[in-house]
């Protein structure tokens, strides 16, 4: 799903970049981090962590993201770097399996409504002993339970059904952290593929 005019303009603010690319930068010190690594941003937008990773880290770097605007706001800030932008539907990703080192999805599976696929696909195209960095909005259970009896083009995921998809998926947890508010609890985390 694609975002709506004035979630971009919350997304694509300076403040919102920094504030998202420091939370990568954290997570990054679970992550045994080498050069030239693979390195896949799933609803990259306009591209602002995938341009610190490839500038910071020197990974080779491909975004994907399902709206074209967000793809050609992101290629305009990639000049020589090791970099692409590609349009992409995360639940249809168009790369062989086991491609990448690193996989992040930060704030996007609650604009998939079948988010389950997406993260499949996500870990599909991760290398065995790959990294898989997480963040997005988990729904507490009585709200959830509401959401999920509604018709709706939105991903709605509690911290179980995301438990259930690691024990499946058979990614380990090298590190996981909730925080909670009054209505959505955020999630963050760095998973490898066993």
């Amino acid at each position: 799903m694609k975002m709506g005019t004035l979630e971009k303009l919350f997304i694509n603010a300076e403040q919102h970049k920094r504030r998202t690319v420091d939370r990568v930068r954290n997570l990054m010190n679970f992550v045994e981090l080498k050069e030239n690594q693979k390195f896949l941003e799933v609803g990259c937008g306009a591209g602002a962590v995938s341009l610190y990773c490839a500038q910071t880290y020197h990974f080779t770097v491909t975004g994907v993201d399902v709206d074209p605007e967000q793809i050609k706001l992101a290629q305009s800030g990639a000049g020589d770097l090791d970099i692409w932008f590609i349009k992409a539907d995360a639940t249809h990703l168009p790369f062989e399996d086991e491609t990448f080192d690193i996989t992040l999805s930060f704030g996007v599976m609650h604009h998939i409504a079948n988010w389950l696929d997406a993260l499949r696909e996500i870990t599909r195209v991760l290398n065995f002993n790959g990294y898989f960095i997480y963040m997005d909005i988990m729904y507490p259970g009585l709200l959830a339970h509401i959401g999920k009896s509604f018709k709706h083009s939105y991903g709605i995921t509690t911290l179980d059904d995301f438990n259930q998809f690691l024990k499946e998926s058979n990614l380990s947890e090298i590190y996981a952290s909730v925080n909670k508010s009054l209505v959505f609890n955020e999630y963050e985390g760095v998973f490898q593929k066993k």
